[in-house]
């Protein structure tokens, strides 16, 4: 059995199990599979978590791909939800307006919406930061439980630009300050010259599953005596678009 067979085989299976759960007999029967090959495949799936094999013997949709529909669910809901936050953003401060969600220990930007003005940075949809080089990923990190952060913090911090923080401690500072204040700047600690705002966009049960940021250069960004200005409305559509997912909490979060 070739690679591209077994893998229609096993999506044959996955469809009929999810369709109507039924035992090995009876999946081999609807898939036309002898029932070797079926129990081989489904004891594979099985291992993965993909199906769940319940105490009467039939098969079922496991946690696998229950998790992987969730996702997808929750990525269309972000960005339908943050998406009149991102427009209006970037209306009323001349500067792009982006969202990010969380792949691993890197946020990627999913959705920018730039501002009208002729000089722009670049478009960052696709990019991934780890959490340690911008403003996105430090509202992030500042919604983890300690041990998280602590596991974070004791691998891989590589530097990007004079700005990049990478010292420990100091990242401990800086993550705590965002939790007291649950919104940040940041200068260059990506890419040289550009500024950045962020706040944390949190689900239903209170996790971060992406951050609200809007950027732009930095000689132009934030304008003199309009950083405080800023940093509220960003944070005040990153509530909007949490409640809009389902947070009912007053502020914060934990992951």
């Amino acid at each position: 059995m070739n690679s591209v067979q077994s893998i229609e085989r096993a999506l044959s299976l996955m469809e009929e199990a999810a369709r109507q759960p039924g035992g090995l007999v009876d999946l081999a029967r609807r898939t036309d599979l002898p029932v070797s090959t079926a129990a081989r495949i489904l004891g594979t799936l099985e291992g993965a978590e993909a199906v769940k094999r319940s105490t009467d013997g039939s098969y079922r949709i496991g946690s696998l791909v229950r998790s992987m529909g969730e996702s997808l669910d929750l990525g269309t809901d972000l960005l339908t939800a943050s998406e009149h936050h991102l427009s209006a953003m970037a209306a009323d401060l001349d500067e792009a307006a982006c969202i990010s969600t969380v792949v691993g220990n890197e946020v990627v930007t999913v959705r920018q919406v730039d501002s009208p003005k002729p000089i722009q940075a670049e478009d960052w949809t696709g990019t991934r930061v780890p959490l340690h080089a911008g403003s996105a990923g430090f509202v992030i990190l500042a919604t983890w439980p300690e041990a998280e952060v602590e596991a974070f913090l004791a691998g891989s911090l590589p530097t990007f630009t004079n700005h990049t923080v990478v010292d420990p401690d100091a990242l401990r500072s800086l993550i705590n300050d965002v939790r007291r204040r649950r919104v940040i700047w940041t200068h260059g600690e990506y890419v040289e010259g550009l500024s950045s705002c962020a706040a944390a966009i949190l689900d239903a049960r209170g996790n971060a599953v992406g951050a609200l940021y809007t950027y732009g250069p930095s000689y132009r960004f934030p304008q003199p005596d309009t950083a405080s200005d800023v940093a509220a409305q960003v944070l005040d559509r990153a509530d909007r678009v949490s409640a809009e997912l389902g947070y009912r909490g007053a502020g914060g979060g934990s992951r």
